[in-house]
């Protein structure tokens, strides 16, 4: 796989740079960059790879998924096929190493927070895509799931 438009990537994951809003389509954006074989990422592919023994510290390694820190810019993604929650901010992938800053909304989280599932506002950074750049077959969509309750604080 060689393509210039990855910021980084591990097995089916791939991280692309955009200039996107809310309302900026991500899904066009990782097939575009990346082809057909490509979508965006959902919530529930992270959790499916990590339910089947995926290391989380490999994936974040390979990702160079920042730790999160306010208004840091963070890995765009879908949850349950759905980018924007509430109307207007868009679901992203946080890492918080176990330790959730006060006040951050978290739908979702894996291992105890290690990685957490938010949502904000903003322009550009970057959108995680999964699948296989070099396939000429979408990849399946992930299967829908109901996040964990969480509350911000």
């Amino acid at each position: 796989m060689q393509n210039r438009h990855i910021v980084a990537s591990y097995q089916n994951f791939h991280v692309i740079a955009h200039d996107l809003d809310e309302k900026g389509d991500l899904n066009t954006a990782c097939k575009e960059k990346l082809g057909v074989g490509v979508r965006l990422a959902d919530w529930n592919d992270l959790v499916a790879y990590h339910k089947a023994g995926g290391s989380l510290s490999d994936l974040i390694a390979n990702l160079k998924i920042p730790i999160e820190v306010a208004n840091s810019q963070q890995y765009r993604l879908s949850m349950n096929g759905e980018r924007i929650w509430n109307g207007d901010r868009h679901y992203f992938l946080a890492r918080h190493d176990h330790t959730k800053r006060p006040g951050f909304l978290a739908h979702d989280n894996i291992d105890d927070y290690h990685l957490t599932l938010g949502s904000w506002f903003g322009k550009g950074g970057f959108a995680l895509c999964y699948g296989d750049p070099d396939s000429t077959v979408p990849p399946p969509e992930p299967e829908i799931t109901e996040p964990v309750k969480t509350s911000g604080g």
